[in-house]
């Protein structure tokens, strides 16, 4: 018959992932949308939120580093830090024009965010677009 001797079968691979880490680069991609689009939209809440977002992501990234060493992680990580930078640079700009808004004696510190119409910078470009429109309506 079979002079081979018997041999347990392998189990299988595990399907799954690491649940940490599939966390850790939903949280990273969410950090950068939020990061950018709250940040334009929304001004420092939306960059608030960013921020807290990347903060999870990164420590979750991080764990996931150090269990597999260094196998799996590094994308979610990257997107994390991507997503931290840009939550601290629109955090740092609606909270940089908050102070020259207030300094300049237009009112206290609302920036809700480019589009919300409270901005500096979108206020200064309207000036901007009226004074131009002015100049040439002097010309013809």
């Amino acid at each position: 018959m079979n002079n081979m001797p018997y041999q347990q079968p392998m189990a299988p691979a595990p399907m799954g992932g690491n649940t940490n880490n599939t966390i850790a680069l939903i949280l990273g991609i969410v950090s950068i949308v939020l990061g950018v689009f709250g940040g334009i939209l929304f001004g420092m809440f939306g960059a608030a939120f960013g921020l807290v977002a990347a903060v999870v992501a990164l420590v979750l990234s991080i764990g996931v580093r150090k269990e597999t060493n260094n196998a799996q992680g590094t994308p979610a990580f990257i997107c994390a830090l991507i997503g931290l930078i840009f939550s601290v640079i629109f955090a740092a700009g609606c909270g940089i024009c908050g102070c020259t808004q207030k300094a300049a004696g237009v009112g206290d510190y609302t920036c809700y965010g480019c589009v919300g119409g409270s901005c500096k910078a979108q206020n200064d470009l309207k000036g901007a677009y009226r004074d131009l429109n002015n100049l040439f309506n002097e010309w013809y």
